[in-house]
């Protein structure tokens, strides 16, 4: 199963403008995602919580709430958050910043 920055960076391109800023919030904030629900992270990136709600279901998750179970599970088994590190330097797919 793909982690969650993997399928940020996967389909990066095909996100909505809205659906990017999202996704850059999530590359510049990562370490402070598990803390956020899904109307905080749709504030803090200046997108309506339906925006949210559409870009994890697009990702793979029935909902918010799934990515955000599954981040603490990879956690607290001391798993990596991330397999790639430029995820959460901003930059996506391509390496260029975002």
């Amino acid at each position: 199963m793909q982690q969650l920055d993997e399928r940020l960076k996967g389909q990066y391109a095909s996100l909505s403008p809205q659906e990017q800023r999202v996704a850059d919030f999530i590359f510049d904030h990562f370490d402070d995602l598990i803390s956020y629900n899904s109307a905080e992270l749709a504030q803090l990136s200046g997108v309506s919580k339906a925006t949210v709600s559409r870009l994890f279901k697009r990702l793979g998750y029935e909902k918010y709430k799934d990515m955000r179970d599954e981040l603490r599970t990879l956690r607290q088994s001391g798993m990596p958050l991330t397999d790639n590190r430029d995820a959460v330097q901003g930059k996506h797919a391509a390496g260029a910043p975002l």
